[in-house]
């Protein structure tokens, strides 16, 4: 049976999966859409069977993502405080992705005030009209910030700035001991209770030990140490060599790096915060309202947020102020100063909301690339571009050492090392 997440939904209007989608039938081989939607109208029927047999509900094909089939769906005037706009969510794999979702949106909602959708039904069964899993969420209004941006106007930007910047506050408002997942469990009496749980560090032929437990306190240090040894051990347990005979690669020199990190004072004092991974422009909606006013009215796909260092938090936002398609974090761009003065007064909003006790955090170059590190030590090297990618990581800390510190470090004393042949190469990357 459905489960009944909430008694109150919000009206909303459109999402950044707003584009109708044409191909989940061939992609996923799903149930042709002309034939799924009249499970869906029976499911709406069993959900809000306050709606009298002469309104319909309307129901609209929206383009989905790689993981979860996308409907929306407008209730009639019949269901009172029900009727609004909300999105129908099937999972095209397994559903542990979907419980995880259900759980991060409702911890994100009790911990913030970040604005997100609010999960109203959720069935993790098949015992349903649709004879799948599946949850129905609020429609968050607006447009994706993505398309919208490029076309406000200065007034609207500078709002988007401050907005973005009590965004990143209000994660980390929200702390632990430890790096980790966001995971619920319901107790028999209907309360939820949350955990922060190891990141998962398997493949389907290597899965992790399930005995891996957090410390109830860890330092960036020892995320840092504890996942990169962890990921070695996979790889020594895929590896077709014997473990006496393979040495994965580059962990051990990321550990060094790690551990070059700390001593230099990077990780004094930094805190495990909440953290949106993916929290950029094509993630987040906004609304334009008649007077002008541009609002951000909602933060979707929540399902990468951890508990991270708080430098990861604080990757700077340089589209606001340098807007370009490729919105990923530039490498040595962030922190220039914007040449026309439009720009200049839109990070200098930006920043006057997250405060100056932040500004390293966000632009010196040591803390990018520690981004960077906790991006593989979560991610581990899977196939040959993160290889590259942790290789390029290694050469840039080190060009970093050399001329801050000058005598060379356990890691560019081992630069000449990095090299792998190609017959070690094709073990390690066996999967790509």
């Amino acid at each position: 049976m459905p489960s009944n997440e909430s008694n109150k939904s919000t009206a909303s209007h459109s999402s950044c999966s707003s584009c109708v989608s044409k191909s989940s039938t061939l992609a996923f081989s799903h149930e042709p859409y002309e034939t799924f939607e009249s499970r869906v109208h029976q499911l709406c029927r069993l959900l809000w069977p306050s709606a009298t047999e002469d309104e319909s509900f309307e129901v609209e094909r929206l383009k989905g993502g790689s993981y979860n089939r996308v409907i929306g769906i407008k209730t009639p005037p019949s269901t009172g405080e029900a009727q609004g706009s909300y999105i129908l969510r099937i999972p095209r794999f397994e559903i542990a992705q979907q419980q995880h979702e259900i759980a991060i949106l409702r911890y994100v909602r009790q911990q913030t005030s970040i604005p997100i959708t609010e999960v109203i039904f959720s069935d993790s069964t098949t015992e349903n009209p649709l004879n799948l899993p599946y949850m129905i969420q609020t429609r968050i209004p607006g447009r994706c910030l993505q398309d919208v941006y490029p076309t406000l106007n200065h007034e609207q930007k500078r709002a988007i700035a401050k907005q973005w910047g009590q965004i990143l506050l209000s994660q980390r408002t929200v702390q632990n001991n430890s790096s980790g997942v966001v995971h619920a469990t319901t107790n028999e009496d209907g309360t939820i209770v949350f955990a922060i749980d190891p990141y998962d560090v398997h493949s389907e032929l290597n899965p992790d030990p399930a005995d891996v437990r957090l410390s109830p306190a860890q330092s960036v240090l020892e995320l840092f140490v504890t996942q990169f040894e962890r990921w070695e051990a996979a790889h020594i347990r895929s590896s077709r060599a014997p473990a006496s005979a393979f040495r994965p690669p580059h962990y051990d020199r990321l550990i060094a790096i790690a551990k070059d990190m700390d001593a230099a004072g990077l990780f004094k004092d930094t805190s495990f915060t909440l953290c949106h991974l993916d929290l950029y422009p094509r993630n987040v909606m906004v609304d334009v309202q008649s007077d002008g006013a541009a609002n951000i009215t909602g933060v979707l796909d929540w399902d990468s947020a951890v508990f991270a260092p708080d430098f990861v938090v604080c990757a700077p936002p340089s589209w606001i102020w340098a807007w370009k398609e490729d919105d990923d974090e530039p490498l040595d761009e962030a922190e220039i100063t914007p040449a026309n003065r439009e720009d200049q007064e839109l990070k200098r909003d930006f920043e006057e909301v997250v405060g100056n006790e932040l500004r390293d955090f966000f632009y010196a170059p040591q803390y990018r690339m520690a981004r960077k590190l906790f991006d593989i030590a979560i991610e581990g090297i899977p196939n040959n571009v993160a290889f590259e990618e942790a290789h390029e990581l290694m050469k840039e800390w080190a060009d970093f050492q050399s001329r801050v510190t000058g005598p060379l470090s356990e890691v560019e004393a081992d630069l000449s090392g990095l090299h792998v042949s190609s017959t070690e190469d094709d073990d390690a990357h066996s999967a790509d």
